[in-house]
């Protein structure tokens, strides 16, 4: 089984069969130009661990950034934050631009961290 994963002009060529994933690459050579960049260690700001049990994948850099980007670096953390965001009392609508910005951004988390889909769900 081969999965050939493509997003605008990036393609992940995943294989259960190494000796099949070498022949699908040189057949792809005979049609198109294209670089091997070797294993995956990061896919559209997803890290892709390889384990001994699969394949882990983790946007743990992209929340520091986020949480960076954001000035949140040194906020106290709560057990339910949906209810000390600031939309449940019309700060963040000062900025409606800012307030996308960031509810775009918690988006992208819930690929890797579904426990947040709840929260997330609400700010939208």
């Amino acid at each position: 089984m081969i999965y050939l994963l493509v997003y605008v002009d990036d393609i992940l060529l995943i294989g259960s069969n190494s000796t099949l994933l070498h022949r699908f690459i040189t057949l792809l050579r005979s049609g198109f130009k294209f670089q091997d960049l070797g294993s995956v260690h990061f896919l559209l700001g997803i890290e892709v661990k390889s384990t001994a049990i699969g394949v882990l994948l983790s946007q743990y850099k992209y929340t520091l950034d986020v949480i960076q980007r954001e000035g949140m670096a040194y906020c106290k953390l709560v057990d339910t934050p949906l209810s000390k965001l600031g939309i449940m009392h019309g700060t963040f609508h000062s900025d409606l631009t800012r307030y996308k910005q960031i509810v775009k951004a918690l988006q992208y988390l819930t690929f890797t961290i579904p426990n947040i889909c709840y929260t997330i769900n609400k700010v939208c």
